[in-house]
């Protein structure tokens, strides 16, 4: 229901002809006057409006970066020429984890198209803060009697926008904070993901090269046999058990090769590039030593405080507690105010005010569906806050395992394997032993090394798992300066 009123000034009718034409003239230069201010007055306002998204992406990439550690990172405002020159500047030599991360956050297509959304709710900012647009009412009538026509003209703005407006960029100011979280998440997630693939791809590197290694051994091993048997000191069994074992160690380099161009081509995929397109060599990752990392109750406060989806959780809080306010104010949902001009043979000019009734509908529904929002907001950040410490806990417990699997692999397993199969060629060769304990000794050094590889790509993704849990990267998280500023706060 809408109520409209009207105050309308006619004007003094004027003793002549000529001084009519005056009168209606000064009307006339007063209406378009009065016409004018509220028009210019609407450019304005526009006109300070801008729809320039850079300031958007700036936070962006500033969120991006303390969370990944990655020096550059693309962003849309940048010529495309300046990112192409920074990815073949990267490509240049051997790409180390820090590189590749850094590399996937220019040229990842997926994440560069991501962005678009920071952009579009910068757009929703601006508009929250433009206020409504005027609405004209314009009639011009034809007396059916004859005579001079008649004019009315009506001109509104709704008076809520005053108060409204800072309400709607209060929401949209929430929800462009939360979009760009969530972008900065997401590319903590993708770098989490590169490290995950680098580490891998290294690591079948690696496999590869054991693979190659026991293929030596086994043909070294079967060069033994083949040797014996001419010396007569051998026999034919052992000289085909050498060449089975010869035969499984070239199929187990086949399946090295075939997992190694898999790792590479998913490491490429999410750098951005065809399986074709470069040719990337890998620095060694592998560091012997376990890092020192802080507390697990330490671990748990960083998460809680660095981690982006939990802070764009409670931008989402913020968000949906302007929203209620918003639509507490939306009591009275339109309050136009304007100017009403009619001719009936003379001008009259005036105020008008056009005001919906709040008596049937007065917003209750959606202030209840608000609440219903904020409250669902703050148990979602409630259950992301209690997922996130477990997290944390799940993947300090797989680091601290995964190392200390390694120390006993570096200290006793390899050392030993190694010794055994050593003696066992040699009580071979001299005819001390058969070539069974040869064989298993072989294999055993095989599973080890093998094993070994395995349990370093564990190590190295536990770590990844925990800068991905705590929302820190590892650039900062295992640094003596960052655990003396963190103590100090």
């Amino acid at each position: 229901m809408s109520l409209q009123l009207f105050f309308v000034a006619p004007s003094r009718p004027a003793p002549t002809e000529a001084g009519a034409g005056v009168a209606s003239s000064a009307v006339q230069r007063m209406f378009h006057s009065v016409w004018n201010f509220p028009v210019a007055l609407l450019l304005v306002l526009s006109a300070c409006q801008s729809i320039n998204s850079d300031p958007a992406y700036d936070r962006a990439v500033s969120e991006i970066r303390a969370v990944t550690g990655a020096k550059s990172v693309f962003h849309p405002g940048l010529a495309p020429t300046a990112t192409r020159e920074r990815v073949a500047e990267i490509l240049t030599g051997g790409l180390d984890l820090s590189e590749a991360v850094e590399l996937g956050l220019l040229n990842n297509l997926a994440f560069r198209a991501s962005f678009h959304n920071v952009g579009m709710a910068h757009a929703d900012r601006v508009q929250a803060g433009l206020l409504s647009n005027p609405s004209l009412i314009a009639a011009l009538r034809f007396p059916s009697a004859g005579g001079s026509a008649e004019f009315e003209g009506r001109l509104f703005g709704n008076l809520l926008d005053i108060w409204q407006v800072p309400r709607r960029e209060r929401v949209a100011e929430s929800a462009l904070q939360r979009r760009v979280l969530e972008l900065a998440h997401q590319a903590s997630l993708l770098a989490g993901e590169i490290r995950v693939a680098y580490v891998e791809a290294t690591t079948s590197d690696r496999l590869h090269t054991i693979a190659q290694e026991n293929l030596q051994s086994a043909r070294r091993l079967l060069e033994l046999t083949e040797a014996r048997l001419e010396a007569s000191a051998g026999t034919s069994i052992d000289v085909n058990l050498a060449r089975l074992e010869f035969l499984d160690s070239k199929i187990a380099l086949r399946d090295a090769e075939l997992a190694a161009g898999e790792a590479s081509r998913t490491l490429l995929g999410l750098l951005g590039f065809g399986p074709h397109e470069v040719g990337i060599r890998l620095v060694e990752l592998w560091n012997e030593d376990p890092p020192k990392l802080p507390s697990q109750a330490e671990l748990e406060r960083l998460a809680l405080t660095r981690r982006l989806d939990l802070r764009a959780a409670k931008e989402a809080v913020q968000q949906a507690a302007a929203e209620v306010e918003r639509q507490r104010g939306l009591f009275a949902r339109s309050i136009d105010v304007g100017l009403a001009a009619e001719k009936e043979g003379d001008w009259s000019l005036g105020p008008g005010v056009r005001i919906e009734l709040p008596v049937f509908d007065q917003n209750q529904a959606q202030v209840a569906k608000a609440l219903e929002a904020l409250q669902q907001c703050e148990a979602l950040l409630a259950a992301m806050q209690l997922s996130a410490r477990q997290e944390v806990n799940s993947a300090w417990a797989h680091a601290q395992a995964s190392w200390d699997a390694l120390e006993i692999y570096r200290d006793e397993l390899l050392p030993n394997s190694e010794a055994t199969l050593t003696q066992a060629r040699e009580s071979y060769e001299l005819g001390k032993t058969t070539l069974l304990p040869a064989l298993e000794a072989q294999r055993q050094l095989l599973t080890a090394r093998s094993a070994y590889a395995l349990r370093q790509f564990q190590a190295a993704t536990a770590l990844s798992d925990l800068e991905r849990a705590t929302g820190t990267p590892r650039e900062t998280l295992l640094t003596e300066q960052f655990e003396q500023e963190e103590r100090q706060l």
